[in-house]
């Protein structure tokens, strides 16, 4: 939003420890144990889906392409999606808080498709069959790309889940959001309008 100033979270821990996300995870519990002791006495520490809602913008740069098959065994590529507004989101079945997160953007990816706006969910290193039943039993409406090797999680610095970004109709990479969050929220929705509203 115009005047405010991103707040940059570090990457929440995964439920569960994966492959290159440790590293990542371990920092970030470290992180948060220190900012937890610096809370502790004062009452103001809030669960992260509640803290108020931020992305970092960043300066608009090409978005690393990627091509990765969805859940049919079809490849897509970002770039298909040129000229329209890309919510990228990475995302496992064993994390809980992407879980969470998931029906507020199938919310976002019904009620603004028609103005533009594409949600695809990366699955980070899970076996097609396990995404598949997982899509199944939860009724889960998103595209859903399978990143079995972690290579575009990589290609984004992803160091942990969830972890989300925005491309912009000429396909930059304008912002980011490491954590869970509320996308219900009225500044999730004033963010991403903004981004359908301009042309190009």
């Amino acid at each position: 939003m115009a005047g405010e100033s991103p707040v940059v979270d570090p990457p929440r821990l995964p439920e569960r420890r994966r492959g290159g996300l440790e590293v990542g995870a371990f920092a970030a519990a470290l992180l948060a144990l220190l900012a937890g002791a610096a809370l502790w006495g004062n009452g103001r520490e809030r669960p992260e889906a509640e803290r108020p809602f931020a992305v970092v913008r960043l300066p608009p740069a090409p978005a690393p392409d990627f091509a990765l098959r969805d859940l049919a065994g079809r490849p897509v590529r970002l770039a298909d999606f040129r000229g329209r507004v890309v919510f990228l989101n990475f995302w496992a079945t064993w994390c809980a808080p992407c879980r969470e997160e998931i029906p507020a953007m199938q919310a976002l990816a019904r009620d603004l498709a028609d103005r533009g706006l594409v949600v695809l969910a990366v699955n980070y290193e899970e076996r097609p069959d396990v995404v598949r039943a997982f899509a199944r039993d939860t009724d889960l409406g998103l595209a859903v790309l399978l990143d079995a090797d972690g290579v575009a999680a990589r290609q984004y610095r992803v160091t942990g889940l969830p972890a989300s970004f925005f491309i912009d109709r000429r396909g930059a990479l304008v912002g980011s959001v490491f954590g869970l969050r509320d996308w219900r929220a009225p500044a999730a929705r004033v963010y991403v309008d903004g981004l359908l509203a301009r042309l190009g």
